[in-house]
């Protein structure tokens, strides 16, 4: 992407008095154009969207438990937990239970998935991929374990001093970049990283059973979810993915959906960003054209206007040509590939 494309138009825009967004799909400025209606006979009809694809129709989850989650033994001794919408895992080992993540849409159920997998078994560790409450606030429902080992990153546990999320744990051990352990003789390594959260995320390998955790990254058999997870760290998001492979894995949990990913969802979810990224850096040397034609259409009259126009047009534009290549790979990419698409452009902007 051209810097001085960048700064072309920031200088641009300075002195038409124009600012840059502050962020992308502010609900102040949202379009209602663009608005799904739930109406079946309207123009923007949620009838119109594509259904999911039968080959991620097939792989979802089932609930098979009375509790409502889907337990399911991927390795001997790890789990699988899922209420279709969050994920979380555990190991049962000779020495205790070790429980990775605790959504609070079933942190008290988790506990019954590991008393009917390990009836007995001490639970005694329980490692945080990040503070994101959505994804531990949950934590709360082990708060009772006598000894429990709450592993986390420093940054957890400083941010969490300044700033408690309700449920989530804090970290009783911590560790800077790395940390490799063992429970019951099973290894996990532990490794700080960036791309989701806006202090940082932690990589979860136990590499005897070939399982890497990384939450809020893919959702396997779909596009990204909006904003591609909401990150924080778009260019750490981008790089993740061959940090991810240079791993030795085969199960792949990523926090969302009922999926349980594997390392083809990992490669394809890499090539479909790096297609969106690719795809609006093509376009970017023509953003300054297209804003100085968009602010002659508005007679000079409405800098931000034409600002907004150019934006949606190289948005509208990218997601195009990204549905047209990937609706037959990824589900849902006609619901939020346009964000994606916003996503880089707000990042090339400020970049």
């Amino acid at each position: 992407m051209p810097n001085s494309t960048t700064y072309s138009v920031i200088a641009c825009l300075a002195v038409l008095g124009v600012s840059a967004p502050a962020h992308a799909g502010s609900e102040h400025g949202h379009n209602p154009a663009n608005t799904i209606s739930t109406e079946h006979d309207h123009a923007d009809s949620f009838r119109h969207f594509a259904p999911e694809l039968p080959a991620m129709r097939a792989r979802a989850a089932q609930i098979n438990t009375d509790f409502g989650l889907h337990v399911s033994e991927i390795e001997p001794g790890l789990f699988f937990v899922t209420d279709l919408i969050y994920q979380s895992a555990f190991l049962v080992t000779d020495e205790g239970v070790v429980v990775f993540d605790a959504p609070p849409s079933f942190g008290d159920r988790l506990r019954a998935a590991i008393e009917m997998s390990a009836p007995g078994v001490p639970i005694t560790h329980f490692v945080l991929s990040h503070k994101h409450a959505d994804h531990n606030g949950g934590g709360y429902t082990f708060a009772d374990v006598e000894g429990l080992k709450v592993i986390g990153a420093q940054a957890f546990a400083d941010s969490l001093a300044r700033n408690p999320l309700r449920g989530v744990l804090t970290p009783t051990e911590t560790f800077e970049d790395a940390l490799s352990f063992s429970v019951g003789g099973v290894p996990i390594e532990l490794q700080t990283a960036n791309f989701h959260a806006n202090d940082v995320d932690v990589i979860i390998h136990l590499p005897e059973h070939q399982f890497l955790m990384a939450i809020d990254t893919i959702t396997p058999g779909e596009a990204p979810f909006m904003n591609f997870g909401g990150t924080a760290d778009l260019e750490g998001y981008m790089a993740s993915f061959e940090m991810f492979l240079s791993y030795d894995f085969e199960h792949f949990l990523s926090g969302h959906v009922s999926v349980l990913g594997n390392r083809q969802d990992v490669e394809t979810a890499r090539d479909y960003a790096h297609d969106v990224r690719d795809t609006v850096y093509q376009m970017w040397p023509g953003f300054l054209d297209r804003f100085m034609g968009n602010m002659e259409l508005t007679e000079f009259q409405h800098g931000n206007l034409a600002y907004r126009i150019t934006m949606e047009q190289v948005r509208d534009e990218c997601a195009a040509q990204i549905i047209d290549r990937w609706e037959d790979t990824l589900s849902v990419v006609d619901l939020w590939a346009d964000s994606h698409c916003e996503t880089v452009v707000m990042h090339a902007i400020m970049h």
